[in-house]
């Protein structure tokens, strides 16, 4: 009987411990400490642009909260053809990013796991990756998270037929910048690569222009940097950033 009741509470010891081990480590709430250091920190237009960007996504989909890579190695691999021109246009776009996001680079690696996936498609492929896709975006991303908001994987697909110059570049700029945990676009500014306008071909009967960020604007790399540097937890929520970073 001793011996069963010894069975049973070795058991329920090993589960409180599989369970401890399982439980993911939610980050706490925003501290005065750290809503300090954001306003100390950083221009009140560059969090109030990043309350738009970073919280929920355009469809609606997501709980508006804080996502984001929290570990030190993001493996990336290209998984279509791609030319010369293509890969070097990925490189640029992670070297960018690194230089932001310092506790996370991402990495090229041919041979690893891929934590982010890369497609280059013609346009009419892209549902192929992305079944959702309507058939009027010019490229789409999408990540799974922990419970508590990190980034587990992510996947970004681009056309890689738009004829206009810088159109392609501007596109992955944008969906690779998306996937690390900012999701939603604005028309706050046009040349921002979180512009909704930015894609946009103009025409008028003088002259034809495009609005194409194929560089993060000083206010974009601001706003990785909030991302990935200033402390804020994961899993806030934009009720919780506004009340305390943007309040008066």
């Amino acid at each position: 009987m001793k011996t069963r009741w010894l069975i049973l509470a070795l058991a329920l010891l090993g589960g409180l411990v599989f369970f401890r081990y399982q439980r993911p480590a939610c980050a706490p709430p925003l501290t005065p400490r750290q809503v300090a250091y954001l306003r100390a920190h950083y221009s009140r237009e560059a969090l109030r642009y990043f309350s738009q960007v970073a919280f929920g996504n355009d469809l609606g989909t997501l709980s508006p909260t804080i996502r984001r890579w929290n570990r030190p190695r993001v493996n990336v691999r290209i998984l279509s053809a791609c030319d010369s021109a293509e890969r070097h246009e990925v490189a640029r776009i992670l070297h960018d990013l690194n230089a932001i996001t310092r506790p996370t680079h991402f990495v090229v690696d041919p041979h690893a796991p891929p934590d982010l996936k890369i497609y280059l498609v013609p346009r009419s492929a892209l549902s192929q990756v992305f079944p959702a896709a309507d058939g009027t975006a010019n490229g789409s991303f999408g990540f799974q998270t922990s419970s508590c908001g990190e980034i587990l994987s992510a996947t970004v697909a681009v056309a890689n037929d738009l004829s206009l110059p810088g159109w392609k570049q501007a596109v992955l700029r944008e969906e690779l910048t998306q996937s690390i945990g900012l999701p939603k676009d604005t028309d706050r500014y046009a040349k921002s690569v979180f512009s909704s306008n930015r894609q946009i071909h103009i025409e008028d009967p003088d002259h034809s222009y495009v609005q194409f960020a194929t560089e993060f604007l000083p206010l974009d790399k601001q706003l990785i940097d909030i991302l990935y540097n200033s402390g804020l937890p994961l899993n806030t929520s934009l009720t919780d950033f506004s009340a305390q970073v943007l309040a008066p």
